[in-house]
């Protein structure tokens, strides 16, 4: 688990460096999204290098850790998709905005599952 660990809180430099991520401001989807995969990210990050210390967990185990720094490189990648484009194309900002929300989804889903485990310990304590 420590290799899943280091994947997750790669993931959450990449979004916001040295875990500087500014407040979101009120109304502003996009920061909104940024610092709740950060937090998602580093959250599930830490929890890994702890089950890290208790065992290695199972290929099983490692999945939804894994989807979870999936799920964020993705949806930051098509967060600088729509706020990065020289010519706005209104249909495909849509569509991109449709899938980051569905991987929003994905993220929060991931990491509810995530904070209950492992199911042999009290779950972990929050962030």
């Amino acid at each position: 688990m420590d290799d899943v660990a280091d994947c997750l809180l790669s993931v959450a430099w990449n979004i916001f460096p040295l875990m500087g991520k500014p407040p979101a401001s009120p109304g502003n989807r996009t920061e909104e999204i940024r610092t709740l995969l950060v937090d998602a990210c580093h959250d599930a990050g830490m929890r890994a290098r702890e089950w890290a210390a208790h065992g290695p967990g199972t290929e099983e185990d490692r999945v939804p850790f894994l989807r979870l720094a999936e799920v964020g490189t993705d949806a930051n990648l098509f967060l600088g998709m729509v706020s990065g484009t020289l010519v706005a194309d209104q249909e495909r900002i849509r569509r991109r905005w449709a899938e980051i929300e569905a991987l929003v989804r994905e993220a929060g889903e991931l990491a509810g599952w995530i904070r209950g485990r492992p199911r042999d310990r009290p779950p972990l304590p929050a962030g």
